[in-house]
């Protein structure tokens, strides 16, 4: 019984978490899949991230490759921290690079069920969802400004 328990929990809790937080998305922010949502910096009143950090900039997606490919593209930061990051429905991370093993700031990359070429990511399931984050130390209005343009150059289609 113990057991049963066990992999229910293990199987199921992730799933819900996914559910929700897809859910929310969708419904309160208006967002459909394989489209890309950015957010403001997070204040400590903020849950559309979950535990968002302060000092970051937050881009999202849930991405559904049952139609093919998805592209990303954008340009990051070359003088700080960010990263993508990609997970299962189960929310388990598959995927995470940040800017130091990229070898420019130019974000291009395709996400595919098959591996193509260099730039394609090979996804082990359908749907899943992404994170980008970026790093933001300076928290004056010029600094913001220039970050956030930045992250509205991110898509992805």
């Amino acid at each position: 019984m113990s057991f049963g328990f066990y992999k229910l929990t293990i199987n199921s809790i992730p799933k819900i978490v996914y559910g929700v937080f897809h859910y929310k998305i969708v419904n309160n922010q208006n967002v459909k899949d394989n489209e890309i949502k950015h957010f403001d910096i997070p204040s400590d009143k903020e849950r559309n991230v979950v535990m968002p950090n302060p000092d970051f900039l937050y881009s999202i997606s849930f991405y559904d490759l049952s139609k093919g490919e998805v592209n990303l593209k954008g340009t990051m930061p070359d003088s700080t921290y960010w990263s993508v990051a990609f997970y299962k429905p189960n929310t388990i991370n598959w995927y995470v690079k940040n800017d130091r093993e990229f070898k420019t700031n130019q974000l291009d990359l395709k996400l595919s069920l098959v591996d193509n070429d260099e730039k394609t990511i090979k996804s082990p399931v359908k749907k899943g969802f992404m994170i980008i984050r970026m790093l933001v130390e300076k928290k004056d209005q010029k600094s913001i400004d220039h970050f956030k343009s930045l992250q509205q150059s991110i898509k992805l289609n």
